[in-house]
């Protein structure tokens, strides 16, 4: 079984990103359940979106301390989603932070691998493709082709933004195997 847990905020593509995983998993014949947990969404709230891939998925809920993957989005939420980190879990987590009213400046957990997302998607052309490079870095750990991540991406992507996806794709592959 597969555990993922991807951590944003509202508008970043989280149920997106979401989408291309299962799309993958299930072009393989695995049975996928995920579900979403969000306050505001459509105004920067916090989403979790958790999901698993197996033979036979009975919940989409991921325990504490059982998930295999951390798709952090934004860095804030993925700090509140370590509980669900099972040890020696990969983490793929934007280095950007999307401010809310009345909090100060964060501090670098640390525990991370940050990837600058943001900035590598903006050098592909949109910097709303943070979610595609975070896929990108998460794809040198998961056991699919590169021609089966580019088909779900372009199953899933609206065919005017699938090359801008792909590249960002590949940008965050190739930093994460840098």
């Amino acid at each position: 079984m597969t555990n993922i847990v991807i951590a944003g905020v509202g508008g970043q593509g989280s149920i997106f990103t979401a989408k291309i995983l299962g799309s993958l998993y299930m072009a393989r014949g695995l049975d996928v359940k995920a579900n979403e947990v969000h306050g505001m969404a459509q105004r920067g709230g916090s989403i979790v979106t958790m999901m698993k891939a197996a033979e036979k998925v009975d919940s989409p809920l991921v325990m504490p301390g059982t998930a295999d993957y951390l798709v952090g989005l934004e860095l804030t939420e993925a700090v509140r989603s370590l509980p669900y980190l099972k040890p020696n879990a990969k983490t793929f987590v934007s280095s950007r932070v999307v401010p809310i009213a009345g909090q100060g400046p964060y501090a670098d957990p640390g525990v991370f691998d940050l990837i600058a997302a943001d900035k590598i998607a903006e050098e592909v052309g949109n910097r709303r493709c943070e979610n595609a490079v975070l896929l990108g870095a998460l794809s040198n750990e998961l056991d699919f082709t590169q021609e089966e991540w580019e088909a779900a991406i372009r199953e899933n992507v609206k065919p005017n933004l699938v090359e801008v996806n792909l590249k960002a794709f590949e940008a965050g592959r190739k930093h994460a195997a840098a």
